[in-house]
């Protein structure tokens, strides 16, 4: 059970490092990996509207930081790592 926890939660956060990395890249929709961020878009998006209507864009000039995948990494961190920690396998 833990291992399966635990796993789960291994392929969440490299799901969402990799959604981070490819929003940076601009990447055709007909492209394999353009559908695969089209997939995690549209996950990840519905997964962090909630925390961006908490906290603004960070501004820096012209551009902006989104900050919200940042608050759930540490938010998960806090939450589902001690509790894995505390399961008996």
């Amino acid at each position: 059970m833990c291992s399966l926890l635990g796993l789960s939660y291994r392929f969440f956060s490299y799901a969402l490092f990799l959604w981070i990395i490819l929003s940076w890249i601009q990447v055709s929709s007909e492209h394999p990996i353009g559908q695969l961020k089209k997939v995690l878009d549209s996950f990840f998006d519905q997964l962090l509207a909630p925390i961006r209507n908490m906290i603004p864009t960070l501004r820096i000039g012209m551009a902006g930081l989104d900050l919200s995948p940042i608050i759930l990494i540490l938010g998960l961190n806090y939450l589902v790592l001690p509790i894995l920690s505390r399961m008996v396998c």
